[in-house]
């Protein structure tokens, strides 16, 4: 997505309306399940998640583009929510392995160019017992996951939307284990969790 001014403010403002229809009640659910208190949220976007940011969490929240992070460090401030914003790449992450206890992320594995990256990295990142939770579109069954599949590869290089990714297996792949989701609008849209195995690099 564009870096500029003008595209985090319109971005911010669709996003903020369908907050108000929809989704602010599944970013609720998802951080609900967050546990501390080292935190991650990657992709943080324009700050959206602010509003579900403890006290007792060291929050720690990612963006690659410098003018969404700019928009959600003032919504952090206004709020009097605490968090340290950085600029990185989920496929690049800048911390040591075994950095934090939860990491979360809110529909950016679906905008994803190499979704296998990311959630390798976050594997690395989190420490052992760790937990990932996920907001995300994702596959579904039957005909009409089938037909989101045919037109998944074209929308996706229109809007950059994959909506029809099968991310639990890509989790699961990734390393992660005890993968498990709930169905939130159609099947299409989930919370994904999942855990980094305790026994992550001893063997």
């Amino acid at each position: 997505m564009k870096d500029s001014v003008r595209t985090a403010a319109v971005y911010d403002f669709t996003m903020r309306a369908l907050d108000r229809l929809l989704i602010k009640g599944w970013r609720k659910q998802l951080w609900a399940g967050a546990k501390g208190p080292e935190i991650l949220e990657v992709g943080v976007g324009t700050g959206l998640n602010t509003d579900f940011y403890k006290d007792e969490f060291k929050i720690t929240g990612l963006d690659k583009n410098r003018s969404f992070l700019e928009t959600a460090r003032r919504r952090a401030e206004k709020k009097e929510k605490t968090a340290d914003f950085m600029l990185g790449d989920i496929e690049n992450l800048p911390f040591a392995a075994n950095s934090f206890d939860t990491a979360l992320s809110t529909f950016l594995f679906c905008q994803l160019e190499a979704p296998e990256l990311g959630m390798a990295e976050l594997n690395r990142v989190l420490k052992p017992g760790g937990q990932l939770l996920l907001l995300e579109h994702v596959r579904t069954q039957g005909l009409s996951g089938r037909i989101l599949e045919a037109i998944s590869g074209p929308l996706y290089r229109l809007t950059g939307d994959h909506i029809a990714r099968n991310t639990e297996e890509i989790a699961a792949k990734a390393g992660f284990v005890n993968v498990s989701s709930k169905p939130l609008f159609t099947k299409g849209v989930k919370i994904i969790s999942a855990e980094k195995n305790q026994n992550f690099g001893t063997q």
